[in-house]
């Protein structure tokens, strides 16, 4: 009877056995995580804009954050701020552009 396959060395990411606590850390350094702050102080910032200086002011601040966004994620180099790679860097900048361009066009028409 033959023995094991000889190993070839460390195990892929991708056949790896789930670990909890790895998941747990990894979640937790996600926390620490420069890019989720930064979207997420733009977000801050256009919704306090929005209540003291107005919706429209509001929305074009957010259409600029959105625009910055797919600006970086286009500049860097992959994998990219964890914030912003979702998906292949064409498609995320191609939505982050639309989104940001629709969010100006419609902060445009807004009523004053």
């Amino acid at each position: 009877m033959p023995g094991p396959p000889p190993s070839t060395g460390p195990i892929p990411v991708e056949e790896a056995p789930l670990d909890p606590r790895a998941i747990a850390r990894a979640s937790l350094d996600a926390a620490r995580n420069v890019s989720l702050w930064w979207t997420s102080s733009g977000i801050v910032v256009a919704t306090v804009v929005a209540l003291v200086v107005g919706t429209r002011a509001g929305a074009f601040v957010l259409a600029g954050v959105v625009l910055v966004c797919a600006v970086v994620r286009a500049v860097l180099p992959l994998p990219g701020p964890v914030a912003l790679a979702v998906r292949a860097k064409a498609l995320d900048v191609a939505v982050l552009v639309l989104l940001g361009s629709g969010l100006a066009v419609l902060a445009q028409i807004l009523p004053r």
